[in-house]
């Protein structure tokens, strides 16, 4: 009798290690998961987004330089599709008038700005990948807080490129690890 109640006793200490283990071992699970949220640091904080997207085949970008004479409008817009406007807050001004450079505007909903986030937002990739194409940003996006610029960025799904301003944040290794997939998903 006194060795079934041992073995019972022992049983019982058994199981309640194992739960014990298992509980501690989903407490370390749990805990890097919520790290891992943690660690990726949002670029901007922001209450509206603007998406500006232009639909015009490469080789009409290029047509641009082969003009003799370049209208005013066609050099704006040449500008924000392949040069590095953009890279500073105060080249904004730029866009006062993008729409009449053939640029479609749409306001991305409230309900998105968290998958926004989890793409602009400072993290480290295992692999980071890299074109030499040249660049046609043809979608722009505007981040506003209080009806305030306080960020842009020019995106090239094509050549995985961006130029991104108002953030202090690294943004080098920005749109890694599928996250250029999952922004065109997002706003195409």
């Amino acid at each position: 009798m006194q060795e079934s109640f041992v073995y019972l006793c022992e049983a019982k200490f058994m199981m309640l290690t194992n739960k014990t283990l298992t509980a501690f071992c989903l407490l370390i699970i749990l805990g890097c998961n919520n790290y891992k949220q943690r660690s990726c640091d949002p670029y901007f904080s922001f209450d509206e987004i603007e998406h500006y997207y232009i639909n015009i085949e490469e080789s009409a970008v290029w047509d641009i330089l082969g003009k003799e004479k370049i209208a005013e409008n066609e050099k704006i817009q040449f500008d924000l599709l392949v040069g590095s406007t953009l890279q500073k807050l105060s080249d904004t001004t730029l866009l006062e008038n993008i729409e009449k450079l053939d640029f479609k505007k749409t306001e991305l909903p409230v309900t998105k700005f968290s998958q926004v986030n989890e793409i602009f937002c400072e993290k480290k990739h295992k692999e980071v990948l890299s074109t030499t194409c040249e660049a046609v940003y043809r979608d722009i996006l505007v981040f506003k807080k209080e009806n305030k610029i306080i960020g842009t960025a020019k995106i090239c799904f094509g050549c995985i490129k961006s130029i991104i301003a108002g953030t202090r944040a690294n943004t080098d290794e920005f749109g890694q690890s599928g996250d250029y997939d999952e922004l065109f998903k997002l706003l195409h």
